[in-house]
């Protein structure tokens, strides 16, 4: 019964998103009422939907297909309850649950004030009717199994983490969330207003959206740093290259708003940045659900689906672009500053984080591209990334270290590097001690310094507003500088630095890492709630050969799916972290495989928990900033504003 009604909440959501977008664009305060309150009534919808497929997950109910395919009867409740958007179908419908949701918010707060809120609200509307429309025509995960089978098939063991189960709501959060920018885009387009009060209105909903997608790819990060057992936590994957190129042009639309706020500039590119970060969304969606590869994270290889997305992405993109193309010219902006003022500063900032993300789309889609039309296979990996956007990273880190120094529109360059003797000293000893200790490396004494640089020249503008009142904003630039030096000095570190080992072990054989003993004290065979495992111990040893730590990597291998998973041990400290995981080795005889021994694999990671401890920091921040922000402005305009008043 569960199945029928999420079905029909599903449809009631796609009603009232069509009666949303309907209500808005007509100019009568009834109408405009009447689009807030479809806006709260599809968010409702949509959770009551989202809620009953969680029910039917943890009810083990499989008679619905998505369920038979995505669960498992013994898989402990947690894990069956996150299946609900571990698929493709459930994951849609959380994609538009938090679509519904931020209309509703945005409706309820911004809906009634002004014109272009009130386009933005129809914007909203179409957006959500469209994603509903595909969820019930193409990807119902509603759907009956007739007959019904007596288990399910269990969800992929990779994803049956903690991390995992974070990741995707945490990103989509993000992802959906660009989606208020780009409504606000088309309304100041439609309406002819991109100005200083247009971008005070929007940005806070660009900081939320960019911190919720900060934390949800370094919550990705982490997954795959624990669970993929290489001991890596990115790896430039198409998917993740999906997640990136939206968080690059969102930081550079960030950016570009405060300058459209403070200064009245670059109107026309800061609506630009607008639709293509949420342009990038939908590609992103589009990417991994469209079967055009294949991943952990894809869900989808039905090509029907794939191309009812990309109808999607080609209305929902070509309608903005040709809006703006119309219009964007009413907005020229003739402001002056000087090449060293912050707004410059920003302004290379903003190209050079564009530049980065155009270099990696081109580097992830230009395969498939070559693929689709049947030309010879070619692969495009990390290598590539790291050449192209590591160094442009670098150069955005030097304007991003400079420009809260820089004075606005008549800063110098003197005035500036006067105000970071402290930050330079520190990034020119840093660059200096990393070719010390990695001789013959170019790329990462610059990046230890351009990491350095951010930071002290952060903490240098703390220190010089030490005495003075913060605003939210300064307060959010501050974590979010300093979480990103962090992040990067972690990233740096690992990348120059880790040393690993991999060897054939026996009982009680040690394994030396540097400075690290590890013991190999042999296997045990465990059964977990849904999988059996091989457990290895492993005994951290001191100098005098006494045992300090034991670590416990494990094989797990799930019936249900039939798959084996990887399990790594981690020992963190603040310097560095010990990663390690154990396999077997193993021989045919016959068609028997057996176990001949056991080999361990010892990883030292340098610095890596700086990366996620720096990005949360930087999440935070945004998140405080966008939050306190819309709050702010939300104590400023009247409670409530007729309708009539707003569109007169």
């Amino acid at each position: 019964m569960s199945s029928e009604l999420g079905f029909l909440s599903l449809l009631l959501a796609l009603g009232c998103a069509v009666l949303q977008s309907f209500a808005a664009f007509r100019a009568d305060e009834h109408s405009g009422a009447l689009a807030i309150s479809a806006a709260r009534a599809q968010a409702i919808a949509a959770l009551a939907s989202f809620l009953f497929l969680l029910a039917a997950f943890a009810a083990s109910d499989f008679s619905v297909a998505n369920v038979a395919a995505n669960s498992h009867s013994t898989k402990p409740v947690f894990y069956k309850i996150a299946a609900g958007w571990g698929n493709h179908e459930g994951s849609m419908l959380l994609w538009a649950l938090l679509l519904s949701i931020y209309g509703a918010f945005f409706a309820h707060f911004q809906g009634r004030a002004r014109p272009d809120e009130r386009f933005a609200v129809g914007v909203l509307g179409l957006l959500s009717a469209g994603v509903l429309a595909f969820i019930a025509l193409a990807s119902n995960p509603f759907e009956r199994l007739i007959p019904a089978v007596a288990e399910g098939q269990g969800l992929n063991p990779l994803l049956q983490d903690i991390g995992l189960i974070i990741h995707p709501p945490m990103l989509y959060l993000g992802y959906v969330g660009f989606a208020v920018p780009f409504a606000m885009a088309m309304g100041g387009l439609a309406k002819g207003k991109i100005d200083a009060d247009w971008a005070k209105r929007t940005r806070p909903w660009m900081l939320i959206a960019w911190g919720f997608m900060t934390w949800g790819i370094v919550l990705g990060s982490w997954w795959a740093y624990r669970e993929l057992g290489w001991g890596g936590y990115w790896f430039w994957d198409p998917v993740e290259n999906a997640s990136l190129l939206p968080w690059l042009v969102g930081a550079a639309m960030v950016h570009s708003t405060l300058v459209l706020e403070r200064r009245g500039g670059f109107p026309g590119w800061t609506v630009l940045l607008a639709i293509i970060t949420f342009s990038l969304s939908l590609i992103g969606t589009f990417i991994v659900r469209s079967g055009l590869l294949t991943s952990v994270h894809a869900f989808a290889v039905d090509p029907t689906r794939g191309l009812a997305i990309l109808i999607y992405l080609t209305v929902s993109i070509g309608s903005a672009l040709a809006l703006f193309a119309m219009r964007s010219k009413s907005f020229e902006a003739d402001i002056r500053f000087t090449p060293a003022s912050r707004e410059a500063l920003i302004l290379i900032n903003n190209l050079v984080m564009s530049s980065a993300a155009a270099a990696i789309f081109l580097g992830t889609l230009y395969p498939l591209f070559i693929d689709a039309i049947g030309a010879a296979p070619l692969s495009v990996g990390a290598p590539f990334f790291a050449a192209t956007a590591i160094p442009l990273f670098i150069i955005g880190m030097l304007a991003m270290g400079l420009a809260p120094l820089a004075m606005w529109r008549k800063g110098t360059i003197m005035q500036a590097l006067g105000q970071s003797r402290f930050a330079l000293g520190i990034a020119l000893a840093g660059s200096a001690l990393t070719i010390a200790l990695k001789p013959g490396s170019f790329i990462g004494p610059l990046a230890v310094g351009a990491a350095l640089w951010v930071g002290a020249g952060t903490l240098t503008y703390g220190a010089k507003r030490r005495k003075m009142k913060w605003t939210l904003d300064q307060w959010a630039m501050v974590m979010g500088h300093l979480g990103l030096a962090i992040a990067a000095i972690g990233m740096a570190s690992t990348a120059l630095f880790s040393t690993e080992v991999s060897k054939a072990v026996s009982p009680g054989e040690i394994t030396q890492l540097g400075e690290v003993s590890a013991r190999f004290d042999g296997i045990s065979n465990i059964a977990g709630p849904n999988f059996t495992a091989e457990r290895a111990q492993i005994s951290l040893l001191d100098a005098q050969g006494k045992v300090v730590r034991t670590l416990y990597p494990e094989r797990r291998f799930y019936p249900a799916s039939g798959m084996p998973t990887t399990e790594a041990a981690i020992d963190s400290h603040f310097l560095g972290d010990l990663h390690v995981t154990v396999s077997a080795l193993t021989e045919k005889e016959g068609q028997v495989t057996v176990i001949k021994g056991w080999a361990v694999r010892l990883f030292y990671r340098p610095l890596i928990g700086w990366i996620w401890v720096g990005a949360a920091l930087t999440g935070l921040g945004s998140l405080i900033g966008g939050f306190g922000l819309g709050w702010r402005y939300r104590r400023r305009i009247p409670r409530v504003k007729p309708v009539s008043e707003a569109i007169s």
